[in-house]
């Protein structure tokens, strides 16, 4: 029993041993098979389950992340220009922060404070490489921009602030700084790399309901230019920004630093997300030379009641259709290639839905555009409107559209398009009729016009070749031959057109004007001479009659020291308005006008004298004024170990330049620009029994002296030789133009034109010198001398501006014998004085018509191939319709 007890025990340990066996064998086999395939997951569900758990350790990262960041004092996003903060960097997922150097931009920033209220102010400024502000070219200054920044606890805001753009960098870094009331800092200040514009290169906005269907204008050859430099690179004409009409519009308040915007887009915008300062911005805009762009048939019955309303070319009629045969002129004539072949004729898919318009007093039809497109000029701008949707899928797909777009839409000069054989450039080239070294030249790229900044300026852009200067930062090329040469670009303005050029030429003009008027003056002999014979004749003869006419001569005797003490203080105070013991304001200013519009673009260059040390601060009674420093030359610059002054720029109630040192018995200038409210308009109108009989009204609020009305027909206007002086450019224009003296015309007047004569300048003269002259000495006071910027005043565009040249023009030209109102200086000034020439556009022509382009990018490229370097296409025949595109 024993020994079978045994044997059933060593079985059962040996049958343990064979399960224990399989189960190692086979264990590792179901977990690997998913427990036998009563849990098995396929590649599907395994790839959802980590997804899943991707999700979540991304949701609990946020959640960490947004823990940090309550527990952060303040959340303080990127300071981004606020016209680029639509244009998204695809990999960084944030705004590419461009701005135009030279140019005033509002910047825009988000901040949140997570702890409590907080009450301070955010500081923007250029910075160097060590975050110190840049200092301002020629002057013993450096700038900062303030801006209150208040902020509710948890509460997200958006603060703006107002920066100048400098323009003599390469690369621009940009400082934040979030400082308490008490004027320490709250947060860590940041620093952001902006991009700087061309200086040919703008902004195209585009506000609309449905922005993506205006993604097609960036691909266009009107925006990319297609232009393949020395270098390999290819600049934009346009940035083009699409932004959300239903939401915030990215549009500053000041038309001030509209300067970098070139055209605008309407489309359905909600005319809610503009406050009034943003549209008085618009209209600012317009006037001096903004083109607006209404997509009509969802657009114009919006508008019909709004602050637009007075300036559109058309109204909306009944809602209609435009079927081939109603675009067959349009087509035919946009299609047209005065040097290459027509494109192909539109092909209307179905019948477009649109709208009939109405056209206004003064509207025109584009041409080969009849009911489909009209225009109207609106100061120096203009306001273009449409019968059909402006993104029509048959319309946008049609070859002739680009051709359409630069001439009619945007307004341009025709292009041509070639292909250089055997050159440096193997790519595509767009270049201006006419004008082919003028590629990158702004006044082709931009319509908007201020006299202050751009009058007789030139802003074009050149690769220049010449010798190695190996001290430079260049970028080089290889020729064919073996010399080594470097390649460089000559940039005549940094800015292009808009630019705040402290010596460009009304700047320089107001700048002479103002160094004559502000300067220190010693006594001459004269002075002396004639103070102390006025005093002896009182003193003596005119006292001794008196008294003695009166009975009592021995009281002669008793005035004789009164007499004595107030004629030193006459001659005292004679000779400090002419030596400068006292603090003195002298302001040299230039007010441009555009059509009806009762507002001026007032541009003021601003001396401060002290005989001692003292700082000044200027405010202005404008929120669209800007400011900064004024250099007197464009010679002097701080030694090494000078320590610059810092000027802030602050927009709180009002805008103020804060900080402006004044070392004693020196003059320091400011440059400032505002636009400033007006009564009313200057205004030329005409009776309606006879419109040639022109009358002038001067409803401004400001008596007006040495006006002259001024007319330049536009077809008599000439290319500048490139031989010609400035001075020989301008006798030449002056020839070609017809005035009328006026004189005095005090506001409310108003005065009828009577014959206009051809202007006969003496050499070195001024138009109406004799006349000046001749009203001068019927003056108690003689006014400042603004010579030179009454010269600048006389100067009219030529056809060297391809958009304004060659328009027709009634102009008044005069001036306002003091300091206009607007701005303060603090501590006052015992004596100020001032000037400002008046500029009003009257009335101007139509620009030059529009024209299409003179061949096509096909006429030169093969189709489907971009460069000429690369194999040409398939030889197989194309279709039909393709080889007639």
């Amino acid at each position: 029993m024993r020994s079978e007890s045994r044997r059933t025990s060593s079985a059962s340990a040996a049958l343990c041993r064979c399960w224990l066996l399989l189960l190692l064998i086979f264990a590792p086999v179901a977990s690997l098979a998913g427990c036998g395939g009563c849990s098995q997951q396929t590649p599907a569900q395994q790839a959802a389950e980590r997804k899943a758990r991707e999700l979540k350790e991304i949701e609990e990262a946020k959640k960490r992340l947004e823990e940090e960041r309550k527990s952060k004092p303040f959340i303080v996003g990127h300071l981004t220009p606020l016209l680029s903060e639509n244009l998204i960097e695809a990999e960084a997922g944030v705004s590419l922060r461009l701005a135009k150097p030279g140019h005033w931009a509002t910047t825009v920033q988000p901040m949140k404070a997570n702890l409590g209220d907080f009450e301070g102010r955010i500081t923007v400024a250029a910075v160097d490489a060590r975050g110190n502000p840049l200092p301002i070219p020629h002057t013993s200054y450096e700038m900062t921009s303030s801006r209150p920044a208040v902020l509710a606890k948890g509460i997200s805001k958006r603060v703006e602030n107002e920066l100048l753009v400098p323009s003599a960098v390469e690369k621009l870094n940009v400082s934040s700084e979030l400082i308490n009331a008490g004027g320490s800092i709250a947060d860590a200040p940041a620093t952001e790399a902006w991009t700087l514009m061309p200086s040919h290169q703008y902004f195209l906005m585009v506000l609309a309901r449905e922005p993506t269907r205006y993604a097609f204008l960036k691909v266009t050859d009107s925006v990319q230019a297609p232009y393949e430099d020395i270098n390999g690179t290819e600049l934009p004409h346009y940035r083009v920004v699409l932004a959300d009409g239903n939401k915030p519009l990215p549009l500053p308040p000041n038309v001030l630093t509209w300067t970098s915007v070139a055209y605008v887009v309407w489309d359905e915008v909600n005319l809610d997300q503009l406050d009034p300062s943003q549209r008085e911005a618009l209209v600012d805009w317009i006037h001096w030379g903004g083109r607006l762009i209404i997509n009509g048939p969802d657009s114009l019955d919006a508008l019909r009641g709004s602050f637009l309303k007075e300036y559109l070319p058309a109204d909306a009629g009944e809602r209609t259709t435009f079927d081939l045969q109603s675009l067959e002129e349009f087509s035919t004539g946009w299609g047209a290639r005065a040097n290459g072949k027509p494109t192909a004729a539109i092909s209307v898919t179905r019948p477009w839905s649109g709208v009939e318009l109405q056209p206004r007093p003064g509207a025109k039809a584009l041409p080969f555009a009849d009911k489909l497109f009209y225009e109207r000029s609106v100061g120096a701008g203009s306001i273009v409107v449409s019968a059909v949707q402006l993104a029509e899928r048959d319309l946008v797909n049609w070859p002739g559209f680009d051709g359409f777009l630069n001439g009619a839409l945007l307004r341009r000069p025709p292009r041509e398009f070639s292909v250089e054989e055997g050159g440096a450039w193997t790519g595509l080239q767009t270049r201006w009729a006419g004008a082919r070294d003028r590629v990158r030249d702004a006044h082709f790229t931009t319509p908007l016009r201020w006299f202050a900044r751009d009058a007789a300026t030139k802003a074009n852009a050149r690769n220049v070749s010449g010798p190695v200067d190996s001290s430079a930062n260049a970028q080089f090329t290889y020729p064919m031959n073996a010399q080594f040469a470097e390649t460089r670009l000559e940039v005549d303005r940094a800015g292009g057109l808009g630019d705040w050029d402290e010596f460009g030429p009304v700047a320089t003009a107001g700048r002479d004007s103002l160094v004559e008027a502000a300067g220190v003056r010693v006594p001459a002999a004269s002075f002396v001479l004639i103070c102390l014979a006025i005093y002896l004749v009182v003193l003596v003869p005119l006292n001794w009659m008196v008294f003695y006419a009166l009975g009592r001569v021995e009281w002669a005797w008793i005035s004789a020291p009164l007499i004595a003490l107030v004629g030193t203080l006459a001659v005292v105070r004679q000779a400090q308005l002419d030596i400068g013991f006292v603090r003195s304001q002298t302001e040299i200013a230039v007010m441009e006008l555009q059509g009806d519009l009762p507002r001026g673009h007032l541009t003021r260059f601003t001396a401060i004298y002290s005989s001692l040390s003292d700082t000044y601060d200027l405010e202005f009674e404008n929120s669209s004024a800007v400011a900064s420093p004024f250099p007197r030359d464009d010679r002097w610059n701080p030694a090494i170990g000078d320590v610059l002054s810092t000027v802030a720029f602050e927009k709180y109630d009002q805008p103020r330049l804060r900080g402006v040192e004044v070392s004693s018995a020196t003059t320091q200038m400011i440059h400032s620009e505002q636009m400033l409210p007006l009564d009313g308009p200057i205004r030329l109108s005409s009776q309606s029994n006879n419109p040639r009989l022109l009358q002038v009204d001067n409803k401004s609020g400001f008596d007006l002296t040495d006006v002259a009305i001024v007319f330049r027909d536009g077809s008599t206007a000439v290319e500048p030789a490139a031989s010609d002086s400035a001075a020989e450019a301008q006798r030449k224009s002056w020839s070609k133009l017809k005035g009328f003296w006026i004189g005095d015309l005090a506001s409310g007047d108003g005065r009828l034109l009577q014959k206009l004569e051809t202007l006969s300048v003496a050499e070195g003269e001024l138009p109406f010198a004799e006349e000046r002259a001749a009203a001068n000495e019927l003056t108690s006071r003689k006014p400042l001398n603004v010579d030179p910027l009454l010269r600048l005043a006389f100067w009219f565009p030529q056809l060297d501006d391809p958009i304004h040249g060659a328009r027709d023009e009634y102009r008044l030209i005069g001036r306002i014998n003091k300091v206009l109102p607007g701005s303060v200086v603090s501590p006052s000034a015992s004596q100020s004085t001032g000037s400002t020439v008046v500029i009003a556009h009257l009335r101007l022509g139509e620009a030059a018509a529009a024209e299409p382009d003179r061949n096509s990018p096909r006429d030169v490229q093969p189709a489907g191939q971009k460069n000429a370097y690369e194999e040409e296409p398939p030889t197989e025949d194309p279709p039909a319709e393709e080889q007639e595109q």
